[in-house]
């Protein structure tokens, strides 16, 4: 009996720590969170780098270090701070603000419309959440689990919004009421947003039967490109006449893309994203600061002119026409 009422008692003290170990965030988070609210990415990313890049995997981290570790919790904190600035920004006619996410996430909102592409909570979080009352379509480009958030999805839906995403998808997980499916290089019109889908393949593997897509959205006037993680079209047409429309406001590029492909597009405003990937571990991790996609776009300085190129960190916005 003194046994089992001993290690009862371990196991309600291991319930505890693991709990107090889920809801605390370390004050050197909070600072650095406040410092960025505060100041400006490039100032201090190589600080961001050094803080997300401590004792991380080499490899893909296994589920339970996103329960505690310092890494998710500063994220978390920066997507709920973007959140609120996403509710409370009046956005003024003919302006439109980007918040860039986690990964490929993004957030745009003009003065009548707020559409969220990719964002997806990490393990054990809920950070994303609060969108569902302000987004009013969630699109998706593929089904990785950094993109892609079934419940998410599913808590949008209830609340009456769209959802957009190649109809190539199979997402059984999603309920398919409020669903729209788009096939590659269809356009359709949603509450006075036109969306158009194209298929890719994943990061240039040439594989089609699990599809990624390339979205451009057209609201208010303005003109955007999201990326996914494509980089290959499936109909080489279709590729042709995204790269001849050279009228994009911003491309919301992953960092993956070669620069050639970003100076073929030729966008005003190029946003890179897929930066500080620490859910792929220390090897990637590496190739996603702000210093290796700096240097790797300074060897293509020439082909890259009169393309702004705008480097924000999670949770940062910018303002579009840029001043």
């Amino acid at each position: 009996m003194k046994k089992r009422l001993n290690d009862l008692i371990i196991i309600l003290m291991l319930v505890v720590l693991a709990g107090i170990s889920y809801i605390y965030i370390p004050l050197q988070a909070k600072a650095l969170d406040e410092k960025i609210s505060q100041s400006t990415s490039l100032n201090l990313a190589q600080e961001y780098d050094a803080y997300l890049s401590k004792n991380l995997p080499r490899d893909i981290p296994k589920l339970y270090f996103y329960w505690f570790s310092h890494q998710k919790k500063i994220s978390d904190l920066r997507i709920k701070r973007a959140i609120e600035e996403v509710k409370n920004t009046q956005v003024g006619t003919g302006k439109m603000q980007i918040w860039s996410f986690l990964n490929m996430g993004a957030v745009i909102k003009t003065s009548n419309k707020t559409i969220a592409i990719d964002t997806a909570n990490l393990p054990f979080s809920s950070a994303h959440n609060a969108l569902v009352d302000l987004a009013d379509i969630f699109i998706v480009s593929h089904i990785d689990a950094d993109h892609f958030d079934a419940t998410l999805l599913n808590k949008a839906l209830e609340k009456n919004k769209k959802v957009v995403f190649l109809e190539e998808f199979i997402f059984e997980a999603v309920k398919p009421d409020g669903v729209i499916k788009l096939k590659s290089g269809e356009s359709k019109e949603i509450n006075g947003v036109k969306v158009t889908a194209y298929q890719t393949d994943h990061r240039g593997d040439g594989n089609f039967k699990e599809p990624c897509a390339w979205i451009m959205v057209e609201v208010d006037g303005y003109k955007l490109l999201h990326t996914g993680d494509g980089r290959d079209f499936k109909n080489k047409e279709e590729q042709n006449k995204v790269y001849a429309t050279k009228d994009f406001d911003v491309l919301l590029g992953n960092i993956a893309l070669h620069p050639y492909n970003i100076r073929d597009l030729k966008p005003r405003v190029w946003l890179p994203l897929h930066l500080f990937k620490f859910m792929h571990g220390q090897e990637l991790y590496r190739e996603s600061t702000f210093e290796a996609v700096q240097n790797n776009n300074q060897k293509y300085e020439k082909d890259l002119q009169g393309i702004e190129i705008v480097y924000l960190l999670p949770g940062e916005s910018l303002v579009y026409p840029t001043e």
